[in-house]
């Protein structure tokens, strides 16, 4: 009888994992730029008619958001943070950039102002050394009684420049 109980509870555990997996390759936030769309350029190659290299791209982009992700925004620490702060022209560029997606995550009803995971969605060249680059971030709902995630989508204007690409942000 005891035997036939472990029987079952290892079905149960086996069951459970399947299914937890399974919810997070629906989900589609794996692999940075897997399933992205790129328009305009070819991400492993460099960049037709200008100075930008566009292999490094999809990779930085993907080192500038992992460390964004699972960060509270609401928190001096972070802002403070200077591996989130060379990815801005200036200090000015950074600040910018940090209240907009602060009062994004804020509005969206983040818990903790705390993005969970992050995705890639697209990337579109819009001028010859610049590509307007659209994340969605996801997270726990800070509302009381929703069990649910909260999401947002960003769309982040990067330009290359002086041998590097930079996070140009829009103005509040």
């Amino acid at each position: 009888m005891v035997n036939r109980g472990l029987k079952l509870l290892w079905v149960g555990v086996v069951l459970g994992l399947a299914i937890a997996l399974s919810g997070c390759a629906v989900s589609g936030f794996g692999p940075w730029g897997r399933h992205a769309r790129y328009t305009g350029f070819d991400p492993d190659s460099v960049n037709p008619g200008g100075a930008a290299d566009f292999t490094i791209l999809v990779p930085l982009t993907g080192i500038f958001y992992d460390r964004i992700n699972a960060r509270r925004f609401n928190s001096l620490a972070t802002y403070e943070d200077p591996s989130l702060r060379e990815f801005f022209r200036s200090e000015g560029a950074f600040a910018d950039y940090y209240a907009a997606l602060a009062e994004a995550l804020e509005r969206a009803h983040f818990a903790s102002v705390r993005p969970t995971s992050v995705r890639l969605d697209r990337m579109e060249r819009i001028e010859p050394n610049a590509v307007l680059v659209e994340v969605s971030f996801r997270g726990k709902n800070g509302l009381p009684l929703r069990f649910w995630s909260t999401s947002v989508t960003r769309r982040d204007r990067w330009e290359f420049g002086a041998g590097r690409w930079w996070i140009i942000p829009g103005k509040l």
